[in-house]
């Protein structure tokens, strides 16, 4: 039995009118935002954690401090904090760069 439906190429039923789409059109900056603040303090976490812990009186220097906290804790003592990172970057930012986008510039729009 032969099904009714229009043979579809799955890519055009997700992008064939996306840059039409007005919706996306305005979700799309705060998604970048949120996505980029978010992928960036993953990054940046470990080197945050190394920070704070040698802020606070640790010795030993960046690598020994790492070191110490991985031996110590193990690798996800690194990540600690990051839910609150990331709810930030997913608010925040998301908002600012999203905002950024959306507001028409003097220097230009004369």
């Amino acid at each position: 039995m032969q099904s009714s439906l229009p043979q579809t190429n799955p890519q055009q039923l997700f992008s064939s009118n996306m840059g039409d789409n007005t919706v996306w059109k305005t979700v799309k900056p705060f998604m970048n935002g949120g996505m980029s603040g978010m992928a960036a303090t993953i990054c940046i976490q470990p080197i945050d954690m190394v920070k704070v812990r040698l802020q606070t009186g640790e010795t030993g220097g960046p690598v020994g401090v790492a070191m110490r906290m991985i031996k110590q804790d193990g690798p996800g003592a690194l990540y600690k904090g990051l839910s609150a990172g990331l709810l930030r970057q997913a608010t925040y930012t998301t908002a600012r760069l999203g905002i950024y986008k959306c507001v028409p510039h003097p220097t230009t729009h004369p």
